[in-house]
């Protein structure tokens, strides 16, 4: 019952809250069934009663249950109640997007409440922002960078465009497949045409951005539960502040998913960006 739940929510034909439910069942029905196979052992030692192999299989299977289901109780009970977590607890990037939400048994809080920051705050003080030496275009790049490697679809994004324009490799010209072989000899109508010199000491350029949000969705490796990711990214002088917000879609408690992605997401972003990451 459990693996085809989350087989079925791996596809998204089955939703978190529901699987969520099924789950518990199946933990419960295995809970019966390790006590089953408890005092099947205990007829065999004292009695030998038959029933050996069926207490065995049983204890397997009832452990494949519980095993996952207690990891998650016990982070369900050491970790808080949060499903937002932020390296800017006082000033958190605002969605571009807000990330759909569905009532259901499961319950849900305001994820800006000051008690829920404080409790982050205090469970996750190692979850800060990043300031790199550099600017902003330099690191918007290494921001793409790790989030394509991580498989992150990009939802929406702010300033992003004006900062990576110019920035990438400009493919080599296609050879003309219809145009003569050269002659060595000047065509007159090849010649180029002149035209006059931009004028560039009194031309209007716009400056870049120094402030850009990309907002990305994603998903657990084995569980497929989704999550909304948001990156801020706020030049000041020569160094570039990098924020981030991770939130789950349904449910009060995210298990610690959310601060997991962070820290991982910061420090592949340190790796990339060695030499110029600051505190």
């Amino acid at each position: 019952m459990a693996l085809i739940v989350v087989v079925l929510h791996r596809i998204s034909m089955l939703s978190l809250p529901n699987a969520v439910a099924v789950i518990l069942l199946a933990a419960f029905l295995a809970c019966i069934t390790l006590g089953l196979a408890v005092i099947g052992f205990f007829m065999l030692w004292q009695i030998g009663a038959k029933g050996g192999h069926a207490s065995f299989s049983g204890l397997v299977m009832a452990l494949l249950v519980l095993g996952p289901v207690s990891v998650a109780a016990s982070r369900h009970i050491t970790l808080p109640t949060l499903h937002d977590v932020t390296t800017d607890v006082d000033d958190p990037p605002n969605w571009l997007e807000p990330p759909p939400f569905s009532s259901s048994w499961l319950p849900r809080s305001d994820a800006d409440d000051p008690a829920a920051r404080q409790a982050q705050r205090e469970a996750y003080p190692q979850i800060t922002g990043r300031r790199y030496e550099g600017a902003i275009d330099r690191v918007l790049l290494a921001v793409n960078a790790a989030a394509n490697e991580a498989k992150w679809d990009l939802v929406a994004n702010v300033g992003a465009d004006a900062l990576v324009d110019g920035l990438e490799e400009i493919p080599e010209p296609e050879a003309d497949a219809e145009a003569p072989a050269p002659t060595g000899e000047a065509d007159p109508a090849r010649a180029p045409v002149p035209v006059p010199r931009p004028d560039t000491d009194s031309a209007w350029f716009e400056p870049l951005p120094t402030y850009a949000l990309l907002q990305y969705r994603t998903e657990t490796l084995i569980l497929g539960i989704p999550q909304d990711v948001l990156v801020r990214l706020s030049e000041e002088e020569e160094t570039t502040f990098v924020d981030l917000r991770a939130a789950t879609r349904d449910g009060n408690h995210d298990l610690g998913l959310n601060a997991e992605l962070i820290n991982g997401f910061l420090r592949d972003l340190d790796v990339r960006l060695l030499g110029i990451a600051g505190g």
